[in-house]
């Protein structure tokens, strides 16, 4: 005798469906919380980084981080010359530490 409804082999299988999604929407929003906040004057100096090597000209810039003013030089060859409490490694232009 057919009688029309759900069986309980459909029931399981749409919550299991169901509960795959919520545990990948929840894992991709705890991936976004993480995301490093990068200060401003970083962004600028990659920004500089990056116009230098794809001009192939030099770019110097100024950078205010709290009430100083700090220098930094962006070279064709990717390097970038900074003032030293600025903590930017000149081959790589990455900020070692934040002054």
């Amino acid at each position: 005798m057919n009688r029309p409804g759900v069986t309980l082999i459909e029931l399981i299988v749409v919550l299991a469906i169901v509960a795959i999604m919520a545990g990948v929407t929840t894992l991709a929003f705890r991936r976004a919380d993480m995301t490093p906040t990068v200060e401003p004057w970083v962004s600028a100096v990659a920004a500089a980084r990056r116009t230098a090597v794809d001009s192939d000209r030099t770019v110097s810039l100024t950078v205010r981080v709290g009430d100083k003013v700090y220098a930094a030089t962006a070279l064709p060859d990717g390097s970038v010359v900074a003032d030293a409490a600025l903590g930017v490694d000149r081959l790589t232009g990455e900020v070692a530490h934040a002054p």
